[in-house]
């Protein structure tokens, strides 16, 4: 991967283009099959669980994140990050997440591209999608808990109302997600998880997506 390298190195050519139709049509349906892939994942989990509290994220981004690396890399544009962030935010509300959410979201993929993205040269670096990945992966985790922090006993009081949880389940949540302790682990286990599934992404564009055109 010769561009990779030169990217890496930084002396890779600098787009210098807009957004076009193009870029934002690849940016959305690749976000949206990101997302579509982080539910699955997760929901692989929930065979149990305790296994699902501490799991499932941590699934959703292993799986997601070779379409992530290939969206930056494809699309190619300052703000990449954002628009996946914003397209994530909006799909969480339609299955019942706060609209409250969009903004730590919008801001949160600003930042990434901002630190990790901002350039042609980091885009078109496995390493630096790497970087933006990881660190979304523990936002993405602790962004699960915004929905709690006015009242979390009233807020599951709610979800189980109307989502049907059982108290099987409010009793693994707050086994895990009361205890701070267990909040960090399980950040740091997601972040862990989503940096292999970018080493994955990374073998996969080297082999695969390149062969196919899709770079």
């Amino acid at each position: 991967m010769a561009e990779e390298k030169e990217a890496e190195k930084g002396t890779a050519p600098v787009s210098n283009r807009g957004w076009g139709v193009r870029e934002v049509v690849t940016a959305v349906l690749l976000s949206a099959l990101t997302v579509v892939i982080m539910f699955a994942g997760s929901m692989l989990t929930m065979f149990s669980y305790d296994f699902a509290m501490v799991a499932s994220g941590g699934a959703g981004v292993f799986l997601a994140a070779p379409v992530f690396m290939l969206m930056v890399r494809r699309v190619d544009r300052f703000g990449v990050t954002c628009v996946f962030t914003t397209v994530t935010a909006l799909l969480f509300c339609t299955v019942g997440n706060m609209l409250f959410m969009l903004p730590f979201y919008v801001v949160g993929g600003l930042l990434l591209d901002l630190v990790f993205l901002r350039t042609s040269q980091r885009r078109q670096s496995s390493w630096w999608a790497t970087g933006a990945w990881t660190t979304f992966s523990g936002l993405y985790l602790l962004s699960t808990l915004i929905p709690y922090l006015g009242n979390m006993d009233a807020y599951v009081a709610q979800a189980v109302q109307e989502r049907g949880f059982d108290q099987a389940y409010v009793d693994a949540f707050f086994k895990y997600y009361g205890n701070p302790a267990w909040i960090v682990a399980i950040m740091l286990i997601t972040m862990a998880v989503g940096f292999l599934g970018c080493l994955i992404g990374r073998a996969l564009m080297k082999r695969h997506f390149e062969r196919a055109g899709a770079l």
